[in-house]
């Protein structure tokens, strides 16, 4: 009977770490790998005004791209490279940028007099996409940019090609002129400006070329006006006085001698 019961004890315990084992090892990779995330300040402001965006867990040292309001699916952009030469690599924009990531695709066709080579290109969601093409290498999609494209094995000299090209982009592009790049701890700050859009919730989603991505709400309201300067204040003061004077004052009616 006592040989049962420390049996059962023993069970009992194993139990028990083995739990508390799996667990840890759950919790592990949750804590190591945290979601990018953004927050707005303020996140309330009015068109054409400025918002201060801070990310962070993003990848290290990588540039930002932030766009603003729905996403939009295109399809069929179609780009003919001029002239290529040499094994590239080939590299082109797209017409919107930045780019979802893991929404990007491309079709390239080269051409001779003689023959035809078509592949297909899909996004991988990191900045890399997968190929169909024997040929093909290190293709390419730059989220924050717009480039992408490929190198190749043999010489595209004489050749026509084009990349004809799908993927989800953002209604409006905030991203600052100069750029934005994290630090070594995945994190920046940047300032954007809101678009000339009506009063509403939009969505400001920021992502880097690693394809992290983070979204968060916007809300857009009629511009309300800063608190004034002394100096303003008292002139609005002196010519609210002198207008209430003016207007209040009592002209004598004038009398005239026939």
């Amino acid at each position: 009977m006592k040989s049962f019961q420390l049996r059962k004890e023993s069970y009992a315990k194993f139990i028990i770490a083995f739990i508390t084992l799996s667990a840890i090892l759950l919790v592990i990779p949750i804590i190591s790998a945290a979601a990018a995330s953004i927050t707005l300040n303020p996140s309330n402001q009015a068109a054409l005004a400025s918002v201060s965006v801070t990310g962070t867990n993003f990848g290290a040292t990588k540039a930002v791209g932030i766009g603003l309001g729905q996403e939009v699916v295109v399809t069929g952009e179609a780009h003919s490279l001029s002239s290529p030469t040499g094994t590239g690599p080939f590299t082109v924009l797209v017409n919107h940028y930045p780019i979802k990531p893991g929404s990007f695709s491309f079709h390239c066709v080269v051409s001779s007099d003689t023959n035809v080579v078509e592949s297909d290109y899909t996004d991988n969601g990191d900045g890399t996409l997968a190929s169909s093409s024997t040929y093909s290498v290190s293709p390419f999609v730059n989220y924050v940019t717009g480039a992408f494209g490929r190198s190749s094995t043999s010489d595209w000299s004489g050749y026509t090609v084009v990349f004809t090209a799908s993927y989800t982009y953002y209604q409006y592009t905030v991203t600052p002129a100069t750029g934005t790049t994290t630090d070594a701890a995945g994190g920046f700050a940047a300032s954007i400006t809101v678009p000339n859009v009506a009063s509403g919730t939009y969505s400001v989603t920021a992502l880097d070329t690693q394809g992290n991505k983070a979204v968060t709400s916007l809300t857009v309201s009629t511009a309300v006006p800063e608190v004034f300067s002394p100096v303003l204040v008292v002139l609005l003061s002196v010519a609210t006085v002198a207008g209430a004077y003016y207007l209040g004052k009592k002209q004598k009616p004038r009398i005239t001698v026939k």
